[in-house]
């Protein structure tokens, strides 16, 4: 059994190196991508029926958005809250990773559920344009930075 520990404990600690890089990299990629909807909308050569019934749409979801963000964040604060216990408890880390995962799952299945109700509303060009401006690449705002400094 001793001769597992080192074994199990460098096992841990490389599954929870890799499991902290993801959650860094999806927040740079979560931040980019705030309110991206919006600014694709703003594009768009949209009626007045389509802006109301599309912020109707948008104002429908908000609370259950709201919460979903809620859930995430208290998600990861548990899962950083498990990561900084001394000592680690494995299990706790694997379950609250696995709670971070299904609590952002949610949320991206109502984030498509509202696109879906949205590019119904738009006419087809609108639609190909609005579905271009989404899966267009973000900026890459690090190189930005950088070269502000």
């Amino acid at each position: 059994m001793r001769r597992f520990l080192p074994r199990f404990a460098l096992f841990a600690g490389v599954s929870l190196a890799f499991t902290l890089s993801a959650f860094a990299q999806e927040a740079v990629i979560r931040h980019g991508a705030r309110h991206r909807l919006k600014e694709c909308l703003s594009i768009l050569d949209l009626t007045d029926q389509q802006k109301s019934d599309i912020a109707g749409i948008l104002e429908a979801a908000k609370p259950t958005f709201e919460a979903n963000v809620a859930a995430v964040r208290a998600a990861r604060e548990t899962f950083r809250t498990a990561v900084a216990a001394v000592p680690p408890d494995a299990c706790a880390i694997g379950s609250d990773a696995l709670a971070v995962k299904a609590a952002v799952a949610t949320l991206r299945a109502q984030r498509d559920a509202v696109r879906g109700q949205v590019l119904a509303t738009l006419r087809p060009d609108q639609q190909t344009r609005l579905q271009g401006c989404l899966d267009a690449p973000l900026p890459d705002t690090t190189a930005a930075d950088e070269t502000a400094d």
